[in-house]
């Protein structure tokens, strides 16, 4: 029997998140695989965001 595969959800922060966007993240991420990149840290590594974009399902970015 083939296994269920998880959506792939990439969430993008352009700042750090505060509570509300964090609460907002766990709901979008239930029962799916997530991932994050925090563009707001010193050199976020721009091919490796793409890569992760090609790899997810659906992105979500925040501002």
């Amino acid at each position: 029997m083939a296994e269920d595969k998880k959506m792939k959800i990439l969430h993008v922060y352009k700042s750090e998140p505060d509570e509300n966007t964090k609460k907002l993240v766990e709901i979008l991420s239930r029962d799916r695989d997530a991932d994050e990149f925090k563009l707001y840290e010193p050199h976020p590594d721009y091919e490796r965001l793409v890569e992760m974009i090609f790899q997810a399902d659906q992105t979500v970015s925040w501002w």
